[in-house]
This record gives C-alpha cells, sequence and structure tokens, in this order.
C-alpha cells in the first residue's frame, strides 16, 4: 500500500518537524533568560513607592551583566551608573535576588546623617526615597562616611526605613550584579 506508507511517513515528518521546532524555540528561550533579559517577582517592600512587593521586572541581563574579558570586550555596552536598580545574588544568601538602587560607585565616599545621604559630601537628591518612620534610629540612620573599593558598589533600598542593604552589610561586588532593571 504505497498510500499509507506515504501518509505513515507524512505523519513521521510532521512530529519531526514540530519536535526540531519545539527544540530551536526551548534554545532561543534559555539563550535569552541567560544572557538578554529575564523577569523577577519584587520579593520585599525595599523598594516601595518605587517597586510593590508582588511586581514582576524585566531585567537587562546583557547592556551591563558581569564583564566579559576578552581583548576589545564586547559586555558591558553601559557601565552601572548611580541611581540604576540592579539585580544582584548577595554572597549571604546566594539563592536569593536583591533589587536595590545604586547610591555609591567605586571611590564614592558614602555617608547617611539622619536619614540624608551624602556622596562626596554632596547631599544625594533623591526624590524616589521613601521614609514611614519619622524616629532616628542611629543604626539606620546613620552611617559614618565609607569609601566603595574599587570593583564594588553601595547599594540601598527607596524604602530606607525597611530595608537592608549596604547600611548594614555593605559592598556588592560588580560580578555579583546580573543586570539593571528595564520596566515593571
Amino acid at each position: 500500500h504505497p498510500e499509507a506508507l506515504t501518509s505513515t511517513m507524512k505523519r513521521r515528518r510532521i512530529v519531526r518537524d514540530n519536535f526540531e521546532a519545539a527544540i530551536v524555540a526551548v534554545m532561543i528561550a534559555l539563550f535569552v533568560r541567560t544572557f538578554l533579559f529575564e523577569a523577577f517577582k519584587i520579593p520585599t517592600p525595599s523598594m516601595e513607592r518605587s517597586l510593590m512587593v508582588g511586581d514582576h521586572i524585566i531585567v537587562d541581563k546583557f547592556g551591563f551583566g558581569p564583564p566579559l574579558s576578552f581583548e576589545g570586550g564586547l559586555v558591558p555596552i553601559r557601565e552601572i551608573g548611580r541611581g540604576d536598580i540592579v539585580i544582584f545574588r548577595f554572597e549571604r544568601e546566594p539563592e536569593k535576588d536583591y533589587v536595590k538602587r545604586v547610591i555609591g560607585l567605586p571611590g564614592d565616599v558614602v555617608k547617611v546623617e539622619q536619614k540624608r545621604v551624602f556622596v562626596n559630601d554632596q547631599v544625594l537628591e533623591e526624590s524616589y526615597v521613601q521614609h514611614i518612620d519619622e524616629t532616628i534610629i542611629p543604626e539606620r540612620d546613620y552611617l559614618p562616611p565609607v569609601k566603595v573599593p574599587s570593583g564594588h558598589y553601595f547599594v540601598m533600598g527607596d524604602n530606607r526605613d525597611n530595608s537592608a542593604d549596604s547600611r548594614g552589610w555593605g559592598f556588592v561586588p560588580r560580578e555579583q550584579i546580573a543586570g539593571r532593571a528595564l520596566f515593571v
């Protein structure tokens, strides 16, 4: 029965073509998620007012993801800047994604006095900051001047009264920063 054989071959070809298309789609999706963009969910209120708990953000992992070291390098395309919202995994809890705003760049001197942030002796204008508690708590609202080491960043949550950040656990190494938030 030549007609039956042809019909069976057609079905096999369709199954094979669909399987190959699915494999290619999965490979493209994994590539995009690993190297270009990824969605993250905001887990804590530390960025409230800017980002709410449960918001999903798209993160640019390519623009200034971990630098690749080869001559004439391609990445990073853009350096991390003050005010960027970055996503990173901190060595204290490597299974958890952190989302914070970059306040201090390598070489900057950062200090906090009565909830006001100073970078290189200049008050940092921060329209995005939220203070809920008017009480001044020394451990939270004061930080003596600290110099950000080379290859590290000083990060803080926008909800300053409810944020675990560089004031408590120090600087974030460059290689731990996965990317920057593009949009909610």
